[in-house]
């Protein structure tokens, strides 16, 4: 069953690309509480970021209907999962908090960069955005993350 914050968080990752090309001209944003509802654009507000965190596939995470969801014994699912379609995540190892992978460029997923990393911890470089309770990283880079801090 598909619910309404799986629905506006794919709604919002069709129409990201388009709504990082409009911050360019567009005016400063407002903070969204500070916007009367009726009134609000498809322009979540967003901010660059650094995350460091691991490679899962976001409907196994986030449902746990195969276990926990991560880590080298869910490598395989997640390999399939994201090969097959569902949606790749970065689940940031500071605040436990998991953001869905936009696509890092236009009209292409993230699918072949984010699978050679599946399982793995990485560190991402990019933009995230929040609406409607959907966390969303457009990632400009991805790279393997420097030995030090273990996932939770």
């Amino acid at each position: 069953m598909v619910t309404a914050s799986a629905l506006r968080c794919l709604f919002i990752s069709v129409f990201l690309p388009a709504a990082f090309a409009q911050l360019a001209s567009a005016e400063p944003l407002k903070p969204q509480s500070e916007i009367p509802i009726e009134k609000q654009r498809l322009l979540p507000a967003t901010k660059k970021v650094e995350i460091t965190g691991e490679v899962v596939d976001a409907w196994c995470y986030a449902s746990q209907v195969m276990g926990p969801g991560r880590g080298e014994k869910h490598k395989a699912c997640a390999l399939a999962c994201i090969h097959g379609g569902v949606s790749a995540g970065i689940l940031d190892e500071k605040t436990g908090e998991l953001f869905i992978a936009a696509k890092h460029r236009g009209y292409t997923g993230c699918k072949d960069l984010l699978l050679p990393f599946v399982a793995k911890r990485v560190t991402v470089k990019g933009w995230t955005a929040r609406k409607g309770g959907c966390n969303l990283i457009k990632i400009a880079g991805v790279k393997l993350a420097k030995s030090g801090a273990k996932p939770k």
